[in-house]
């Protein structure tokens, strides 16, 4: 901070449910940063946890020299616990982190220096994706959910340069800037952050990746919980382009072509069904098998380049992974769009984008009452 301007008042802010085994870690990542403690807080917000998560919590906070606040949230579900942290919040200054993550040294610090200096309305920094458990399967879920072949272009989870880019996972932002564009959508109990920097930008703001701000995060140990994990994503993905058209790109389209592609493939296998196949029908089908084959040798490619930095004892890994964690994905966007078109909505009637002002009316009553 320059020495004229007094330290502005932060607050993290943490959405929780079922945490225990991570929140530990990541609250005692963030306490090794030497922002004067009478500056910042931090208040997780708890989707009613039935593990360890609340006693991890009161076990740090006791030791603690920032005030730790744990606050109730019945709803359960991410955005509005991020809302009801906001609400709370006494900063001019919100960081929004995930139990998931840790944080390095000085990252509170950091953050403020590069929202400060880069005049951005969020800054974030990428992310080093580390394997959930010491097993081959999840540290070759790890390299593969770090490579472009695995997640597009993601420049959080690929990139490693200071530049403007759509969205980061865990954003620094000023509170004038939920002021001017509102809070986290409720409707999206996946994929809120995302929509919001989109909204952000739509306002002429601006969303900064800085190097100096790399957090840690912990994928998914098995197979079976990424691919739970993508079909989630590519769920909510496909709502949040339901409800917001303008947050669509390229990269959450190819899973689906790939999906719908890899489908109608496995119906027209075999020489006499294709030959049977009407005429108008051809060329969908020569398209589908000519891009099955391409995805076939890509993912080949993306094997043996991750072998060569990572050894060769995973590469029948990631021939499952790749394919499996694609299909899923884009199944799970196929099925969001199903349900959005059907005007199946998994949300509450009420649910919607609360205005600052809405929501600071909000609390107060809850406090009154």
């Amino acid at each position: 901070m320059k020495a004229s301007r007094p330290y502005p008042f932060v607050s993290v802010i943490i959405p929780v449910r079922n945490e225990g085994k991570y929140i530990g870690a990541c609250l005692r990542s963030l306490l090794l940063c030497s922002y004067p403690p009478d500056r910042w807080e931090i208040i997780i917000a708890d989707g009613m946890s039935e593990d360890e998560t609340r006693r991890e919590v009161a076990g740090v906070a006791a030791e603690a020299r920032v005030p730790i606040v744990l606050l109730e949230n019945p709803a359960r579900v991410t955005p509005v616990a991020l809302n009801l942290a906001i609400g709370k919040a006494r900063g001019e200054i919100i960081i929004r982190v995930d139990a998931h993550a840790e944080f390095g040294a000085e990252y509170v610090t950091r953050c403020v220096r590069v929202l400060e200096e880069s005049r951005a309305d969020n800054v974030g920094g990428p992310v080093t994706t580390r394997p959930g458990a010491d097993t081959p399967m999840a540290h070759a879920i790890a390299a593969a959910m770090a490579h472009p072949f695995g997640v597009g272009n993601s420049a959080f989870r690929t990139l490693r340069q200071a530049r403007e880019v759509d969205t980061v996972p865990f954003g620094c932002f000023r509170v004038t800037t939920f002021q001017r564009v509102g809070l986290f959508d409720e409707r999206l109990w996946r994929n809120q952050d995302y929509e919001l920097n989109q909204r952000i930008r739509q306002k002429d703001g601006r969303i900064f990746m800085s190097p100096s701000l790399e957090s840690v995060y912990y994928s998914r140990a098995t197979l079976g919980g990424l691919l739970r994990q993508a079909w989630a994503n590519g769920f909510w993905n496909a709502m949040t382009h339901y409800l917001h058209p303008s947050s669509f790109c390229l990269r959450h389209a190819l899973p689906v072509l790939f999906t719908l592609g890899i489908i109608f493939a496995m119906l027209t296998a075999g020489w006499g069904i294709f030959a049977a196949l009407p005429g108008w029908l051809l060329p969908f089908a020569l398209l589908s098998w000519l891009g099955a084959i391409t995805y076939g040798m890509l993912t080949i490619w993306a094997t043996v380049g991750l072998s060569r930095r990572y050894g060769q004892r995973h590469w029948h890994c990631w021939l499952r992974i790749f394919p499996a964690f694609h299909f899923v994905y884009g199944a799970g966007i196929a099925w969001g769009w199903v349900n959005a078109l059907s005007r199946r909505y998994p949300w509450h009637p009420d649910a919607d984008i609360p205005t600052w002002e809405d929501y600071n009316a909000f609390c107060a009553s809850e406090a009154a009452a």
